[in-house]
């Protein structure tokens, strides 16, 4: 069930734009609740796309929400080391809802820069997923300005560019817990 609400609140959010140079959002609407989970003017903001998401479809349980906060960074490949051996299962599995990481690779060498979205369909022959991003676009440039749904590659081996990381998943939690 959570694993739909994120992807159902996460598309809800495609086509919001950035004004160029991460200076602020189009919609003030939008802008106020990237700020609510940290974002600041001149951050890249893909990292706060998903901790938005997943928050708002958390938002019921205080205890994971504190959780959560201790998690998320502004800091996609910061986000994947935080998560590791926590109660959030992480591995190289795609699924619906799963927050996906990438690493920036130049030259064989990993950056400190990385990528986040939330896994949205599954293509298992085509070894293929799409995922929804903030900071992209869907014309397949560099420069990210909107949320957008993109078909990524599972690859775990690129030398030059994104390389994934791996998959965040989602906890389902009982009604009992929110």
């Amino acid at each position: 069930m959570i694993r739909e609400k994120i992807i159902k609140t996460a598309k809800s959010f495609i086509g919001q734009e950035e004004i160029r140079g991460n200076l602020g959002f189009k919609d003030e609407q939008f802008q106020e609740m990237m700020q609510s989970v940290g974002w600041q003017k001149s951050q890249a903001w893909c990292a706060y796309f998903v901790e938005l998401v997943w928050k708002l479809c958390y938002v019921q349980n205080q205890q994971l929400m504190q959780y959560l906060n201790e998690k998320f960074s502004a800091s996609a490949v910061q986000t994947w080391k935080n998560f590791q051996n926590t109660q959030f299962e992480t591995n190289k599995i795609p699924d619906f809802g799963a927050l996906v990481v990438w690493q920036r690779y130049k030259k064989g060498k990993s950056t400190w820069q990385g990528h986040i979205g939330i896994v949205s369909q599954l293509h298992e022959e085509q070894n293929s997923f799409k995922s929804i991003e903030g900071n992209t676009n869907d014309d397949g440039s560099r420069e990210g300005y909107e949320v957008a749904e993109k078909k990524r590659t599972l690859n775990f081996e690129n030398k030059n560019g994104l390389r994934l990381l791996g998959f965040i998943h989602p906890k389902e939690i009982n009604n009992d817990e929110s």
